[in-house]
């Protein structure tokens, strides 16, 4: 059964993603919070239909809220503000499962 990241089929996001895993193997927990942002943003600037209705608004509701938030420039267009630049391992997992179970999920 492959891992989670060989789903992904963007190779520039896999890539993202793997090095984003690598950090988190060396315990670089801001880099992973930082690439798996990116990643999650590059997603939903590819298809901003996934940013429109009540089911976009969810989107930022759900992003995880630790210490990194989604939110929509006046132009609609989704960035990251990071409230802070030390994150720890468990913060740092959630992000990077979120950007890659999402991902999957919109077939990218």
């Amino acid at each position: 059964m492959p891992n989670k990241l060989e789903r992904i089929n963007d190779d520039a996001l896999r890539l993202s993603l793997t090095d984003a895993q690598t950090s988190l193997r060396s315990g670089n927990f801001s880099d992973v919070v930082h690439r798996s942002s990116d990643a999650y943003v590059e997603m939903l600037r590819r298809d901003p239909e996934l940013l429109k209705g009540p089911l976009g608004m969810r989107r930022i509701m759900f992003f995880p809220r630790l210490g990194a938030r989604l939110v929509q420039e006046q132009d609609g267009t989704p960035t990251i503000i990071y409230d802070r630049e030390t994150f720890i391992f468990s913060e740092a997992i959630t992000y990077f499962e979120f950007a890659v179970d999402n991902l999957i999920k919109e077939g990218l």
